[in-house]
């Protein structure tokens, strides 16, 4: 599959309203989180679709509870039409199953460790495990319990790919075209690094929203990507 361009919404909704309909007609997918779908709630997800001209949607809510409560959950936003969304996969195989089995045409994405995360959360959890064997865990619970796809850094994409088989789509956030010692997600890549190592989607945010040519950033990103 040609990689894909995931916008994060993740400002105000005036703001995303004029950038989402400054950008119609782009291949990318549209990423609302906690910052529109708490105010706003599903009809944010209608407006993103029409205002895009039915782009697709990425609802990244990070589901994590127990099975039955995560199935309701997925369950209500397979019907709102959402293309993608997340779950953290600390939840278990057992609650992803229960995703899985209401998912429809909603794509599941297993989120592993955060970008914003090192190895002194992994002190903090209390593992004995490295990085890599901490999400090659979870990955493969994510994968055996029905999700389509992972969340993971860009330096975790080369190795997940070849322990598990390429059949998943690989999701990559902490997309910098430039790297910012001073940045909040420790484990960052530009778009280059990115899909070198394998990501199928890239999720970017603030080198977006923060641009002075927003649209100019996103036609540089996608020329990179080979559109």
């Amino acid at each position: 599959m040609q990689p894909k361009l995931c916008l994060a919404l993740d400002t105000g909704l005036q703001k995303v309203r004029d950038l989402v309909r400054a950008l119609k007609g782009y291949p990318l997918v549209y990423k609302i989180g906690y910052r529109l779908f708490l105010p706003f709630g599903p009809s944010v997800v209608d407006e993103i679709k029409e205002i895009s001209g039915n782009g697709e949607i990425f609802l990244d809510l990070k589901l994590h509870d127990i099975p039955n409560t995560v199935r309701n959950g997925v369950k209500e936003a397979s019907n709102l039409g959402v293309n993608y969304l997340t779950l953290h996969t600390l939840g278990g195989i057992e609650m992803v199953k229960a995703a899985s089995e209401v998912k429809g045409d909603t794509k599941l994405l297993g989120v592993t460790l955060l970008t914003s995360h090192g190895s002194d959360y992994l002190e903090f959890i209390g593992t004995n495990l490295g990085k890599e064997e901490f999400v090659l865990r979870l990955a493969k619970a994510a994968l055996e319990g029905g999700c389509d796809g992972l969340v993971c850094s860009a330096h975790e994409v080369e190795f997940l790919k070849r322990e598990l088989g390429k059949d998943f789509i690989a999701v990559v956030p902490g997309i910098r075209l430039k790297k910012n010692i001073n940045d909040d997600q420790k484990r960052v890549a530009t778009p280059e690094e990115a899909l070198d190592r394998g990501a199928d989607m890239l999720v970017v945010g603030r080198p977006i929203l923060n641009a002075e040519k927003p649209i100019k950033v996103v036609e540089e990103i996608l020329k990179i990507m080979g559109y």
